[in-house]
């Protein structure tokens, strides 16, 4: 039998098994499963199960990145051919699987949602499409089959200005991947022409060599509309906050100032393999192309000129980004060096390899003792079993190739490790984060839900054998949990009812729940399944019961708490199930290190003070409308001493670390003393006499002290051009608000040497605040002008 045969065999042995425990069809079992596999791939971020087929149409599965208008479908062809000859998939059956998917996304766009029943999920897929068909920027269809298909490349086609792509994971690319775990690497060459000028030079060590060139903005927008977040996988900071995201400041100068581009904006650090290099003289040469390009810093510049191009029809080209590329030496030598490349480079924050998988301490551990913690018998007999801790997918089997060289051994080997009590990263997240009442994480996705779970874990101080005990009673109540939904007969969103479910289950025992007793029967007890199955009822109407798309809905933190507004009584017996009240407390604390420091900052501000912000930015249209609503609510939450969600916490701390660059300050009534203080000096200045004032000018700014500011005030108004030119240098040197509004407001002035004059002064004391009025004084007629403009941007980036 040939490795593939047998790794065909094992595969279909794998979907009957699976598809026995969790009670599903085959063809929706492969679904789940290859979506497991594609996420990891890093094809999709996650897989919702839909399956649905009508005449002339089907999908499977989908996912949509809202952040950058990427919609993917999967559709399944299932052969389940026992035989590999059998398996064949002809250029037929492709073609007619594309054609119905396709032909599902073309009718969805109309209303092809009123025609599916609203309790399947596929339903809520054509809503999603119908109501963002303006949004959606490309469509990706990934077939996905245990046959054997033709390698061919992707296909790319342009339908009604989407652009589409068709890409096929047949049953070998499927057993390439669970054997070698390795993603398809990104291949690209550079430039018109093929080349992009640059400047090279190797370590004295030899461990990397850099290149420094422009690429174009076109070009990268290229890159990203046939790659997507892929080109971002070891951009670490950019993964666990939203990946893609544009940003407004980069989009403004995009479509505003393409030719500044460069100059405002820091380009991007790439790592890449097997670079295709022409070397020319000296140190310079042509990049000619690379293999395993990645963006390790600098993902929203290559996310926002996409979405300019795309979105706001910008032109590109007049944009050139500087781009930094290193190619390392020691292929061993990557993942360590990226890592550290990719963290030097995003000090905002900082994390590790370690929130993208599970290869780091406790995973190593807690890996090695699943290999040798027993399980005790809930029969009280001497069977010996384990639950197996998979922190890497193939490892299971692995370690059964290794350890079980015949046919007796692995029996043996089958019996110690059931494949009932194997575990992988997935789950062990989704587990620990329902504990952690945070259902609306696991509803992320296994990824996103994986990456915040180890953030949490890694912060935490426990001993490994407890800990691993409380995991295993964890993922017993998960399946049980996975069995009574189940049989519920639900119409889809399984796995957002059993975690919010258990988690609402937590949240009513205060986590007095016993694990320790769970893990000595190896067993729930009987109340806890009944509440379990009467929980999940509400759930499931609680869910469902909005006008949103219910996926989108239940990753939000507001269906958490609404649903704990629900009124629900535990059975009687499940107190039989509660620890002793003299035993050691097993609740933690969910939140991360910078979770509760978010949490802490906004309520040591008080309620006062968000309301005061929120009237402070309103008044100025300073920061998004969003962003000012969040603070009103804020105050609205801690005047009534309602606790603040965690994503409304971490969101008010970055606004008003955001206004406090636009100039807000706040000490108890600083704002109305600051104000109230600019409206004296500004009446004061009115009072004053021009004629005294005009004869002391050029000593004022020397001076210092209100009373020269004031008078300075009154001079930037003389109807003498040198004077105002004076009086806006002298009120460079006060960073008072009233000095910055009347420096702003001269940049208007009729003399253009008053208005070059205000502009350097504004580089040196009017902030962040400043940069509009600055960037419109860029196209001032007078060139002196446009050059202070700029310098003074420049001095306010630099400080930024």
């Amino acid at each position: 039998m040939s490795k593939i045969e047998g790794g065909y065999e094992w595969f279909h042995s794998e979907i009957g098994l699976r598809s026995l425990v969790f009670d599903l069809l085959k063809e929706h079992q492969f679904v789940e499963y290859v979506g497991e596999i594609l996420v990891e791939a890093g094809e999709i971020e996650e897989c919702t199960r839909c399956s649905y087929q009508a005449r002339g149409l089907k999908v499977d599965g989908y996912y949509y990145d809202s952040d950058t208008g990427r919609l993917y479908l999967i559709a399944a062809l299932w052969k389940d051919e026992n035989e590999e000859a059998k398996a064949r998939v002809t250029k037929k059956e492709i073609e007619d699987t594309f054609s119905r998917c396709l032909n599902f996304f073309n009718r969805s766009r109309a209303n092809l949602s009123e025609k599916i029943e609203i309790a399947n999920e596929a339903h809520d897929l054509a809503r999603l499409i119908q109501e963002c068909r303006n949004e959606i920027l490309s469509t990706t269809i990934i077939l996905i089959t245990d046959g054997f298909a033709e390698r061919r490349p992707a296909e790319f086609q342009t339908v009604n200005g989407i652009d589409i792509k068709k890409i096929i994971w047949d049953m070998k690319r499927i057993l390439d991947f669970i054997k070698n775990g390795e993603r398809e690497a990104i291949t690209i060459d550079f430039g018109e022409e093929g080349k992009v000028p640059c400047l090279y030079k190797t370590n004295e060590s030899g461990v990397y060599t850099s290149y420094l060139a422009f690429i174009s903005g076109n070009l990268l927008a290229e890159l990203y509309s046939q790659w997507g977040t892929r080109l971002l996988e070891m951009n670490l900071r950019v993964f666990l906050s939203a990946r893609g995201k544009v940003n407004k400041g980069i989009r403004e100068t995009i479509i505003k100032e393409p030719s500044m581009f460069c100059a405002y904006n820091n380009g991007i650090t790439v790592s890449a393999r097997n670079i295709n290099f022409v070397k020319a003289d000296g140190d310079s040469g042509y990049l000619r192309g690379a293999t395993d390009f990645q963006i390790v810093n600098g993902g929203q510049t290559v996310a926002s000129l996409y979405h300019a191009k795309r979105r706001q029809k910008a032109d590109l080209s007049n944009i050139l980004v500087p781009m930094k590329l290193i190619s390392i030496t020691k292929e061993e030598d990557i993942n360590t060096l990226v890592q550290r490349i990719s963290e030097y480079s995003n000090t905002q924050n900082k994390i590790s390899m370690s929130d993208l998988a599970a290869n780091e301490r406790p995973h190593q551990k807690l890996h090695e003792l699943s290999k040798r913690m027993q399980a005790p018998d809930p029969t009280g007999g001497s069977r010996i079993s384990y639950w197996f801790y998979e922190r890497a997918r193939g490892s299971y089997e692995e370690t059964r190739r290794l350890e079980a060289k015949t046919s007796a051994q692995e029996k043996a080997y089958d019996a110690a490790y059931p494949k009932s009590q194997r575990f992988d990263k997935g789950l062990f997240g989704k587990v620990w984060n329902s504990y952690l009442r945070k259902p609306y994480v696991v509803s992320l996705g296994a990824q996103k839900c994986f990456a915040k779970f180890n953030w949490w874990l890694k912060e935490q101080e426990y001993e490994l054998e407890p800990f691993f005990k409380q995991t295993v009673a964890l993922l017993i109540l998960w399946r049980d949990a996975e069995r009574i939904v189940r049989k519920q007969e639900f119409k889809g969103y399984r796995h957002n009812i059993m975690t919010y479910t258990l988690a609402w289950l937590f949240e009513l025992t205060q986590s007095r729940m016993d694990l320790e007793k769970i893990w000595r029967e190896q067993k729930t007890e009987n109340a806890v399944l009944v509440a379990i199955e009467e929980m999940c009822q509400i759930v499931e109407a609680h869910i469902k019961d909005t006008n949103q798309n219910v996926t989108e809905w239940c990753k939000k933190e507001e269906c958490w708490r609404t649903l704990l507004e629900k009124e629900y009584t535990l059975p009687d017996g499940i107190l039989a199930c509660f620890m002793d009240e003299g035993s050691k407390d097993q609740r933690y604390d969910s939140r991360t290190c910078d979770e509760r420091k978010a949490e802490e900052f906004c309520k040591d501000k008080g309620s006062k003070a968000w309301i005061e912000l929120f009237t402070w930015a309103k008044q100025r249209n300073f920061l998004t409308g969003k962003a000012r609503s969040q603070c009103f609510n804020m105050g609205n939450f801690l005047d009534r001493g309602r606790e603040p969600s965690m994503a409304l916490s971490d969101s008010c701390r970055k606004t008003w670390q955001a206004a406090e660059l636009l100039g807000w300050r706040w000490e108890d009534n600083q704002v109305h003393r600051n104000e109230a203080k600019a409206s004296q000096i500004t009446e004061l200045a009115d009072s004053a006499d021009n004629s005294k004032i005009r004869n002391q000018i050029l000593g004022l700014a020397e001076k210092g002290g209100i009373i020269s500011l004031v008078m300075l005030l009154k001079s930037i108004e003389d109807k003498d051009d040198y004077t105002r030119c004076i009086a806006a240098e002298g009120l460079g040197k006060y960073s008072d608000p009233a000095a910055v509004n009347a420096l702003i407001n001269s940049l208007k002035d009729a003399s253009s040497a008053v208005r070059k004059q205000s502009a350097l002064a504004l580089g040196g004391v009017g902030g962040i605040r400043s940069r509009p009025y600055l960037i419109d004084a860029l196209k001032d007629e007078d060139r002196s002008v446009r050059k202070a403009a700029k310098k003074s941007l420049s001095k306010i980036n630099r400080s930024r």
